[in-house]
């Protein structure tokens, strides 16, 4: 092969990489460009919380219980994609063991819920029990709740 074809090889390689095509997850993570949809429920001691309004950002809502998640910079691409990013673009924080909605009420884990028993974070992707809440990044057409409960 000539110089100028392993150079362009090289090049179309790189410009993989960097793109997200090449990630050794399949896709996994969503990356610039892409479009991807989740359903949400946020549930507060068995009540379900209203769809949060329109939001800005790569990960955002237009206020119908959907995660919009189309990043166009860095920031919101990756595994920098999670759901404490877009609880952070309405205006929220979401950690691993706790979770803040407007207008600052808090819930962390070992607060008691009205029926005085202690809760906490939890989060449930397509019915199935999973470990860190904020952490996590959806992926097209996950149904998603994720809140405060009794366990």
């Amino acid at each position: 092969m000539g110089a100028g074809v392993l150079g362009l090889i090289a090049l179309l390689g790189v410009f993989i990489a960097s793109s997200g095509g090449g990630d050794e997850t399949g896709g996994r993570f969503p990356k610039i460009g892409d479009h991807w949809h989740a359903t949400y429920s946020i549930i507060i001691c068995g009540e379900t919380e209203p769809p949060f309004s329109v939001s800005p950002g790569g990960i955002h809502t237009h206020g119908s219980g959907a995660i919009h998640i189309h990043p166009s910079n860095p920031i919101d691409a990756g595994r920098n994609a999670t759901l404490a990013r877009f609880m952070e673009g309405i205006g929220s924080t979401l950690a691993n063991d706790s979770l803040e909605l407007p207008p600052s009420v808090k819930y962390t884990n070992g607060d008691p819920c009205p029926d005085e028993q202690p809760g906490q974070m939890f989060l449930r992707v397509n019915g199935i029990s999973m470990t860190g809440v904020a952490d996590y990044v959806p992926r097209d057409d996950d149904r998603i709740e994720f809140g405060f409960e009794v366990p």
